[in-house]
């Protein structure tokens, strides 16, 4: 197997990588995080519409397009914008 730098990777096995799998897991764990960096904004006196902002920008940061990242739909900006307003609804402390 040629890899992209044009060596035979087939006696490497680690320099194989496997593709990720569609994990539902993998979403909820970053709904989890995105609600508790929402509480902690909510703590530190963020204002709802600045914690949304940040919240999208660092989803954006993450699934870069141009790294290969792929944003699922379960973290889009709506989607982050009900974690948000959902999570300073609860007020939390």
């Amino acid at each position: 197997m040629a890899s992209s730098r044009g060596g035979d990777t087939s006696s490497f096995p680690w320099l194989t990588s496997t593709q990720q799998k569609a994990d539902e897991r993998r979403d909820g764990v970053a709904t989890d995080e995105l609600a508790n960096r929402a509480g902690l904004m909510f703590r530190l006196g963020y204002s709802e519409q600045d914690a949304t902002a940040r919240l999208c920008q660092r989803m954006a940061w993450e699934f870069d397009p141009a790294c290969g990242g792929k944003r699922p739909t379960s973290l889009s900006d709506d989607a982050v914008a009900k974690i948000v307003a959902d999570t300073y609804a609860r007020k939390p402390k």
